[in-house]
């Protein structure tokens, strides 16, 4: 079995305050602390959903493969930062990476015991480079919550948004 481990947090959230208040049709600064957060919060849903990192980050990945190849959790990867074994760190001579979409990690000969892969996964350090659906789906999901604040919401109708959540489904991760 594979864990990953978040090793650095994107620096920056794919949407601002600023987009988000003007989602949310909001014109004052009262907020934006917790605005700020319903962001983070809406961005790491998305993440979830999807099995992509949105804005660079860090990812550690460990287990045991029996020798065989690692399959990177978080899409895109950009680079493979180390990877290890039972031996010790790895020179780049005895393992190969695919990285991008569908990325893998493979041993020329094996890897031997637990497997700990270091990289970076994202669509980049900006948030412009993130994919336009997906970031919609960000900046609703925080005004929704934003306007919806208690867990429940009682006594009136509502209806669910279904083209929103269509918005990420073709950036959800199918692996091979």
């Amino acid at each position: 079995m594979m864990r990953s481990t978040l090793v650095a947090p994107p620096s920056v959230e794919p949407v601002s305050v600023a987009e988000a208040k003007v989602q949310a049709v909001i014109e004052h600064d009262e907020h934006d602390d917790m605005l700020s957060r319903l962001i983070m919060a809406a961005r790491q849903e998305a993440e979830q959903l999807t099995g992509r990192a949105l804005i660079t980050q860090t990812w550690q990945q460990r287990g045991n493969t029996h020798g065989g190849a690692v399959e990177l959790r978080r899409w895109p990867a950009l680079e493979v930062v180390s990877v290890s074994d039972s031996r010790g760190e790895l020179p780049t001579t005895e393992w190969a990476a695919q990285l991008g979409e569908s990325p893998v990690v493979e041993p020329v000969d094996r890897f031997e015991g637990v497997v700990t892969v270091v990289y970076k996964a994202g669509y980049g350090t900006e948030p412009e480079a993130v994919p336009a659906p997906i970031r919609q789906w960000i900046l609703a999901t925080a005004a929704s919550l934003y306007e919806h604040r208690e867990r429940a919401v009682s006594g009136t109708i509502t209806s669910k948004h279904d083209f929103l959540d269509g918005l990420l489904d073709t950036y959800v991760v199918q692996p091979v």
